[in-house]
């Protein structure tokens, strides 16, 4: 098998990209250049590695299984060439696990290991569980991760989801993200829960009205000690277990840097908590 680091470097920035026009601007290399580079790779592996369509690039089943591989290929070559700064991960997570880890998370690890640099992608847990199992993020902080073949989860800690009020509540509202599982759940085992309702998507947002006195709001603990709101828990409530979680495929948590990441993110949640 004739497979150069050229392959899987112009393989993996198609990955990352939505066109091959993209990619091949990225590689700075002519696009058809780069469209017989690619045939030429899945040639080599015997399988197709894109689907491609009018939305752009897609990766096939076969391209998840190659994309991780690939990328610890290229990092094992920048280490052997002494590449100290090149090394790029990209992490995803919710915006709210972010304001809650990834802070001192990046301290540590630029005190630690600043060799190693960091992508951010944010969504929500359960876009960031399938781009991890797209191969398009390499680590996903995840709560409450839904199983895919061929990610492993990783045990970071644990949160609790309350009712939360503030001492200068005013009304008797519920404020709850309607999309947020853990408060769907919350909601339908609370007997006497506020008839009226506030929707809000945003958990900062709907940490600010609960705090403001809007009334009762559902949140995760780390988000309100994240925002170090002078909340208090609805005595009688019912409340959720979040699992909070690293997603990767094994090959990432295999390697030195993976096991680091991972590490380091249990150290700073813990300390957080």
């Amino acid at each position: 098998m004739k497979i150069t680091f050229k392959d899987l470097q112009n393989f993996v920035t198609c990955s990352e990209s939505k066109t091959l026009s993209e990619a091949a601007e990225k590689l700075d290399m002519a696009q058809p250049s780069l469209s017989l580079g690619i045939k030429k790779l899945e040639g080599e592996v015997g399988h197709a590695l894109f689907l491609r369509s009018k939305e752009g690039l897609r990766l096939t089943p076969h391209g998840k299984r190659l994309l991780p591989e690939a990328r610890e290929a290229l990092r094992s070559l920048d280490r052997l060439r002494g590449g100290a700064n090149t090394l790029k991960f990209r992490i995803g997570c919710h915006p709210s696990v972010g304001m809650f880890v990834l802070g001192s998370f990046l301290r540590l690890m630029h005190r630690t290991h600043p060799e190693i640099d960091f992508e951010i992608v944010n969504g929500s847990s359960h876009e960031i569980n399938k781009l991890v199992a797209q191969g398009s993020v390499d680590f996903g902080v995840v709560m409450n991760p839904a199983s895919f073949q061929g990610l492993i989860i990783k045990a970071i800690g644990e949160d609790d989801v309350y009712a939360w009020e503030s001492k200068a509540r005013y009304q008797n509202k519920l404020i709850y993200n309607p999309n947020m599982l853990q408060a769907l759940s919350i909601i339908s085992r609370w007997k006497g829960a506020p008839v009226q309702t506030v929707e809000v998507q945003n958990l900062e947002l709907l940490a600010h009205l609960t705090d403001s006195g809007a009334g009762v709001g559902i949140l995760p603990s780390q988000v309100v000690r994240a925002q170090r709101l002078q909340l208090q828990r609805v005595p009688g409530t019912p409340s959720f277990k979040d699992h909070l979680t690293l997603v990767c495929y094994p090959e990432m948590i295999k390697s030195v840097e993976g096991k680091t990441i991972f590490e380091a993110l249990k150290k700073v949640f813990h300390h957080s908590s």
